[in-house]
């Protein structure tokens, strides 16, 4: 019998990309239907959105890893008089406005107010963007008589931004235990990045050393992460049979990629050629074929088959902010390979 894996950046980016909160249900939905022993899922940014995925997965994948937060966000953080004129912006611009709608409009209008606040009470607000203005600020408030807690260094041209608490965003979820586990933690900004580790029994093939990565998207952060990532690949598998898979920020032909196959790691023998990033999906619906395929699952040292297939792309229709909206799922596209079985497909089993 194959094993089946599947990997989905699921872009659950709050504030930053679009229906986020509305396309949950949606995501959750399609992730549960899929017929896999190993899912990958990024940009699961909030611990909420998690635990709906974990629960509709639970019967058939009950072996779960999730980081825990790489800085966690401090609690108390703000005093009311620090982010009195961040309120007064998002009153004056956001008006009515709340959870994706809200996040959305103070990140482009109201930015520059946010960024002046010290660093860990932006972080604390960045941490969990859901509700009205005034139930988002009230959650790091403090005693208002107690000095201002004091700001850390700045890691970025964002003021030190450290988004959502500095969750990982990602998490793995298996039918077989997921033994051996470990995280590999990068540097970046903004957003925390990682890699995942486990070690999973797959059926006729044996033992996998499955890993699982978000690499940063492009920049100086990107090449440093693949090595320490390839690095602790050989440390952990050696010359054992080992799994990649991840959205790599990199696509076939790329520098990057061509390093990845110097290490070993293969492609898929029938890879979907088609592109797992769309410019356009979530503004219009529009799916293409061209452009990026960020998305992978890669092997190494093992020579059963592996195919590979675009899956969760097709366009949706759904209601957001009162109307109904054409969109996809994400901004990327799943990617669903079959690793063993002969002629093994989507639609085998």
């Amino acid at each position: 019998m194959p094993f089946r894996i599947a990997t989905f950046n699921a872009g659950l980016a709050v504030g930053v990309l679009p229906y986020a909160t509305e396309r949950v249900p949606r995501v959750v939905e399609a992730l549960a239907a899929l017929d896999v022993d190993l899912l990958f899922v990024q940009e699961f940014w909030l611990d909420a959105h998690w635990d709906l995925l974990r629960r509709a997965l639970e019967s058939r994948l009950p072996h779960a890893l999730r980081p825990e937060p790489a800085h966690p966000a401090p609690r108390a953080a703000c005093s009311a008089s620090q982010v009195r004129p961040l309120v007064a912006c998002a009153e004056a611009k956001c008006s009515g406005l709340t959870d994706e709608a809200l996040a959305r409009c103070v990140v482009q209008s109201c930015a520059p107010t946010a960024l002046a606040l010290p660093t860990p009470c932006l972080n604390c607000i960045a941490s969990r963007p859901v509700g009205t203005i005034h139930e988002i600020v009230d959650r790091c408030v403090g005693d208002p008589a107690a000095p201002a807690a004091p700001a850390a260094g700045s890691s970025s041209r964002f003021g030190g931004l450290i988004a959502y608490g500095g969750s990982f965003g990602t998490g793995l979820l298996s039918a077989a235990p997921l033994d051996d586990r470990d995280l590999l933690v990068f540097e970046s900004t903004v957003n925390a990045r990682g890699a995942l580790y486990a070690r999973v029994a797959a059926a006729e093939l044996g033992a996998l050393h499955v890993f699982a990565a978000h690499l940063s998207p492009g920049g100086p952060e990107q090449p440093p992460q693949l090595e320490r990532l390839l690095d602790w690949v050989d440390a952990k598998a050696g010359r054992a049979p080992a799994l990649l898979l991840g959205d790599l920020n990199t696509t076939p032909g790329s520098s990057l990629f061509r390093r990845l196959e110097r290490a070993g790691f293969r492609d898929a023998d029938v890879p979907d050629r088609r592109a797992t990033f769309s410019h356009d999906g979530l503004g219009t619906g529009d799916v293409e074929d061209s452009g990026w395929r960020l998305d992978h699952v890669l092997v190494r040292g093992l020579d059963a088959g592996l195919r590979a297939d675009r899956i969760l792309d097709e366009p949706i229709t759904m209601q957001a902010a009162g109307r109904a909206v054409r969109t996809t799922l994400s901004d990327h596209f799943g990617v669903l390979a079959t690793l063993g079985g002969a002629g093994a497909g989507p639609a085998a089993r």
